[in-house]
């Protein structure tokens, strides 16, 4: 499990082209559950330089799911990108893509979030706010499922669900095009499930 409590927040440009040369050590998660693994890929063309969005892809065909990530770049209060502190936040949202099948994904991500009661959500909504940490520079991933030693491309980051109440792991490789969900709590399992399927519909 990631228990590194110190997070890094880079600004967009910085998140797509950073490499690192601090060591991040992330133990592996060998006793949780395996990771639910899907694709991303960068969206260009926004109005917002300082957002980084995200098309999230999960199976082929018929079954795939769909839907958007956006991380909005730190900043001060006086505008300017946020650097310097050892512990930053940042904040994002979830969008809905028409035309998905999210079954599938969903019994994968109650197995990888160890969901013991999954249940969806009667609203259906088209963003669902979540704030961010990134757990440290960029980094490799390790053989045992974590990540730490040498710089690398994926960020381990975590998200926080419905106003703090819920926490998943993110963790996310722009070069590749890998991206995961991975447990922090069993107890969180069931509200990340919920909250997800207010969006991904």
């Amino acid at each position: 499990m990631i228990t590194r409590r110190s997070v890094l927040i880079l600004p967009v440009a910085a998140l797509l082209s950073a490499q690192s040369g601090s060591e991040v050590t992330l133990p592996a998660d060998g006793d949780f559950p395996a990771s639910l693994p899907f694709k991303i890929a960068p969206m260009t063309g926004g109005s917002d330089p300082e957002t980084l969005a995200l098309m999230a892809r999960y199976g082929e065909g018929q079954d795939q799911t769909k839907f958007l990530i956006e991380i909005q770049g730190p900043r001060k209060k006086d505008g300017s990108a946020d650097l310097d502190t050892p512990v930053s936040f940042s904040h994002g949202e979830f969008r809905h893509v028409t035309s998905s099948r999210p079954a599938q994904f969903f019994e994968r991500l109650a197995n990888a979030l160890a969901a013991d009661s999954p249940t969806f959500s009667a609203a259906k909504q088209e963003t669902l706010p979540f704030d961010i940490a990134f757990l440290g520079p960029p980094a490799t991933r390790l053989p045992g499922g974590g990540f730490g030693g040498a710089a690398g491309n994926w960020y381990a980051t975590k998200l926080f669900l419905a106003e703090g109440a819920a926490e998943v792991y993110f963790n996310f490789n722009l070069e590749s095009g890998e991206a995961e969900f991975s447990i922090k709590d069993e107890d969180y399992g069931n509200i990340v499930l919920s909250e997800l399927s207010k969006v991904i519909w």
